[in-house]
């Protein structure tokens, strides 16, 4: 065992490749769970939106693992819809923070963890409607079921 950890070990090729993948896949999912968390904090932020009056399509999360891609898909172009309201408002900070979850969750979804989509999920336009309060309650709530699936705790 000792011998395993010797520097000799490290002309080993496939100790090194093991080793070079698990510190990637450590540092991946440490990454996505920073994106989740700063995505829930942007969320509790923008959370107090009286100031947009939309009705927007609020997808919810099923025991169906492959529409979680949809699901943020839909919550990503709602969230496009409130971005768009708040820039006729004058609280140039919400509009701040509403682009900085539309980034993040671009980038999290950009890393394939939400890529396996069928034709079987729901369309967005097939979701009830809800105020921008109840809206951001729901997204809030699903980004929190991905943060705990990805090992995060809040």
């Amino acid at each position: 065992m000792n011998s395993y950890f010797l520097p000799s070990s490290l002309n080993n090729k496939p100790i090194v490749t093991i080793f070079i993948l698990c510190s990637y896949l450590l540092q991946v999912q440490a990454k996505q769970d920073d994106i989740l968390r700063a995505v829930l904090a942007d969320l509790r932020k923008i959370k107090p939106c009286s100031e947009i009056d939309a009705s927007l399509y609020t997808a919810e999360m099923t025991d169906r693992n492959e529409c979680k891609g949809s699901v943020m898909e839909c919550f990503k172009l709602e969230m496009e819809v409130i971005l768009y309201e708040s820039m006729y408002g004058s609280n140039t900070a919400f509009t701040h923070t509403v682009l900085n979850v539309l980034k993040n969750v671009e980038h999290f979804r950009g890393r394939n963890y939400l890529n396996t989509e069928t034709s079987t999920c729901q369309k967005c336009e097939t979701f009830g409607e809800k105020t921008c309060a109840e809206f951001l309650k729901s997204f809030e709530v699903v980004v929190m079921q991905l943060y705990r699936e990805l090992g995060g705790t809040q």
